[in-house]
């Protein structure tokens, strides 16, 4: 079968969602990683993204949350909150050395999972982040530990219970940790199926999924490596797999599906170590990939930041200039505006390709190649080069926009509209199934949704 004819056949499928048809069922697909070009660009082999693209609405570009992490901006789409109203800052709480945020109950606002639970619809999640909670009615959450980091052995204990087994009996055959492995293309592959079961047999009216193998391939070689066209190519065929579900089910003229990310990309060569500069400062920053936000130390009064953060700027600002171009700091107001962490002094934001680490220790450097300072130069160690991908960045800066599309019942056809934003999920979501959901930050963007739905 040609790409041609494949995309007709698609195109087909979803293009009697008219504007008459009501949305009862929103499939909520996330792709780690998710880049605007996957779908802007025909180069990428995305045949069902391209397709949904054609009968409904797509952005230009959807912007993150800062910092752009996973965490972070997956909570974003799910409560219509910036990181400072809903408490999730980073992946990990501040502090943390172990584990990331897996439970709801560190949410501060309310989410949609429980928003909906009030009028009596069901929901469902699968690997959706910050996902262990009993208000998900079908629910296999995001959850692993250092003993157990594959992406099953830890679900089962916070699992609906009985789920997990039906459908390994039904669907994906005996999930473990070599198949539902981060680093195993096949757990995007089960976890697609494991929400086309959940759809086809519970019919959830909201559903939410998450494919993380993009991220990884991105993490590990950069922006446009094989692996990384691979991982693009499995989970689009991986969202066929749930469209196809859709359609088996009876239920594709009632239903919305939206495919979001939480952040782009930046292929990196250098890491900053700024702690080091301030060993002797009452404050610390804490990384996140391309941006770091600097604290006080315990016990340290909030009247002394003045202070500390003049001691810091002018440590910063006494680097060389070709290190000092490399980021831009970010002062308590512009942060404020940004909906950051209210409890950090200021952040430093990297350019594209320069991430930081938040180790006090100088690195050992024993190949002095790009992006690291001459041997026996007192910061030695202090900048220093690698490889790979990463985020973190300001959502601002183009090489961290996402993707956003959305296809189906009480969806425009054939539109672009230019931005929408992580926090303008639920408020979009909600007011699909005809709730009222009014969130801390998301707004309704116009243009998405047909008139019969404003």
């Amino acid at each position: 079968m040609n790409k041609t004819f494949l995309q007709f056949l698609l195109v087909t499928l979803f293009s009697f969602s008219t504007m008459a048809q009501e949305s009862k069922h929103v499939i909520l697909l996330s792709i780690d990683g998710f880049r605007p070009e996957f779908y802007n660009d025909p180069s990428w082999n995305a045949v069902n993204l391209q397709a949904l693209v054609k009968t409904g609405t797509s952005a230009d570009h959807m912007l993150s949350v800062f910092p752009s992490y996973t965490y972070p901006t997956h909570t974003a789409m799910v409560t219509g909150a910036f990181p400072a109203r809903s408490g999730i800052y980073y992946n990990q709480p501040v502090g943390s050395k172990g584990d990331w945020h897996w439970f709801t109950s560190a949410i501060k606002v309310p989410t949609l999972w429980q928003v909906l639970k009030k009028s009596n619809l069901t929901t469902s999640a699968v690997e959706w982040p910050v996902s262990v909670d009993k208000d998900i009615t079908y629910n296999i959450p995001e959850i692993w530990s250092d003993a157990y980091p594959d992406r099953i052995t830890e679900p089962r204990k916070y699992a609906t219970p009985g789920l997990i087994e039906e459908i390994e009996l039904n669907a994906t055959g005996k999930l473990d940790k070599f198949n539902m492995d981060e680093e195993a293309f096949s757990m995007d592959d089960n976890s697609a199926r494991m929400a086309a079961y959940i759809f086809k047999t519970k019919k959830p009216a909201f559903l939410a999924v998450h494919f993380a193998q993009a991220d990884g391939q991105q993490h590990e070689h950069g922006r446009d490596a094989d692996s990384v066209k691979l991982a693009v190519a499995g989970v689009d065929h991986n969202i066929g797999v749930i469209m196809e579900a859709v359609r088996r089910s009876g239920m594709a003229e009632n239903t919305t599906i939206i495919i979001v990310g939480d952040h782009g990309f930046s292929t990196i060569h250098t890491v900053f170590r700024p702690n080091m500069l301030i060993k002797t400062l009452p404050a610390k920053f804490i990384a996140a990939g391309g941006s770091c936000f600097l604290y006080r130390s315990a016990g340290t009064s909030k009247a002394n930041d003045a202070s500390t953060v003049k001691a810091v700027t002018d440590s910063l600002n006494k680097l060389p200039k070709d290190k000092r171009k490399l980021f831009r700091i970010i002062d308590r107001k512009e942060l404020d505006k940004m909906g950051a962490d209210s409890s950090a002094i200021l952040a430093l934001a990297a350019i594209p390709g320069t991430v930081f680490s938040g180790s006090l220790a100088p690195a050992k450097v024993t190949n002095h190649g790009p992006g690291t300072l001459i041997q026996n130069n007192p910061l030695e160690g202090v900048f220093f080069p690698t490889t790979g991908g990463h985020h973190g960045y300001d959502p601002n800066i183009k090489e961290m926009h996402t993707g956003f599309i959305a296809s189906g019942a009480g969806v425009n056809k054939g539109k672009m509209i230019n931005e929408i934003r992580a926090v303008d999920i639920a408020p979009l979501i909600a007011r699909l199934l005809g709730i009222e959901f009014n969130t801390p930050d998301g707004k309704l963007v116009p243009g998405i949704i047909t008139n019969k739905k404003l």
